[in-house]
């Protein structure tokens, strides 16, 4: 059997509503004909109940049969049980919203009818003449441009979300154990406390991110985050710099409940204070408690 379609838009995954948000694993049981079934947690707009989740073929652990959406009985094909509900296969995974390739069959049973048609393919030149023009397609890259504007079935449209979801972490650890590395060969222990000592000293952001490595849309999280304000571009680095010592001070000034930050330092520094408590109380690095101490 072939993988699920790829390419376009989801445009039947919001019609498609879950009445109840319990899994179907823990879905209540009733019986219908004899055979147990789920009852009926999730409903087509038109209101038509259904045993199993919508954009999702159900498959019993176990036996690998599969579940019929309508009835919830268990089949190891649904080809032939589908006509009692007045459905063809095709019209059955519209309706369900899955794959419009998605086999309806036992997976054991897939397996074996995808090697009887491999099978066929290499004893037949009539059906390698009929697949030719889709092979043409698919190596010229037309079959590609069709598929990206083809419907979306809501059954792909999960499966790619999740694996974009596993992909982004997987892209996201990457870049944390990466940037821990980079630090820790700075001997960075903070990298909030690095930004702000080194923008409150001239630097860029430009620079900023070369040297941490950061992309410019993590560096600007983190520049967030650490509560830098940026500089204007209008002024030069001296008029920045000044600008945000100016602030870091009303800042400090504000933290401690004083209007003399100097004079403050001063005092307790008069009193026996170490440059470590006086750091500790101002929230500031010693090298910032003595360059005020200095002044």
């Amino acid at each position: 059997m072939s993988a699920p379609e790829a390419g376009g838009a989801d445009q039947v995954a919001a019609s498609l509503v879950r009445s109840d948000p319990a899994p179907f694993r823990d879905a209540p049981t009733s019986l219908s004909r004899g055979t147990q079934t789920h009852g009926h947690l999730w409903s087509l707009p038109d209101g038509t109940g259904l045993h199993a989740p919508p954009g999702e073929l159900v498959i019993e652990a176990g036996t690998g049969r599969v579940c019929c959406h309508l009835c919830g009985r268990w089949f190891v094909s649904l080809g032939a049980h589908l006509r009692s509900h007045g459905h063809t296969a095709e019209s059955y995974r519209e309706a369900m919203g899955l794959c419009r390739t998605r086999p309806l069959v036992a997976e054991t049973l897939s397996r074996s009818i995808a090697t009887r048609q491999q099978q066929a393919y290499q004893r037949s030149p009539a059906v390698q003449a009929r697949l030719a023009t889709g092979q043409q397609l698919s190596r010229s890259g037309q079959l590609a441009n069709l598929a990206r504007t083809a419907r979306v079935s809501p059954e792909l449209a999960r499966i790619r979300r999740a694996a974009l979801d596993v992909g982004r972490a997987a892209r996201a650890a990457q870049r944390d154990v990466a940037l821990t590395r980079r630090l820790r060969a700075l001997g960075i222990d903070s990298l909030a406390d690095y930004l702000r000592q080194e923008y409150a000293a001239g630097a860029s952001l430009r620079s900023l991110a070369g040297r941490t490595g950061l992309g410019w849309a993590r560096l600007r999280r983190e520049i967030d985050a650490a509560g830098i304000t940026v500089r204007s571009p209008g002024l030069s680095v001296a008029q920045q710099r000044q600008a945000l010592v100016r602030l870091a001070d009303t800042e400090t000034a504000r933290r401690i409940g004083t209007d003399d930050l100097r004079g403050w330092l001063r005092e307790r520094r008069a009193a026996g204070w170490s440059l470590t408590q006086l750091a500790k109380a101002t929230g500031r690095s010693r090298h910032w408690i003595q360059s005020r101490l200095g002044g």
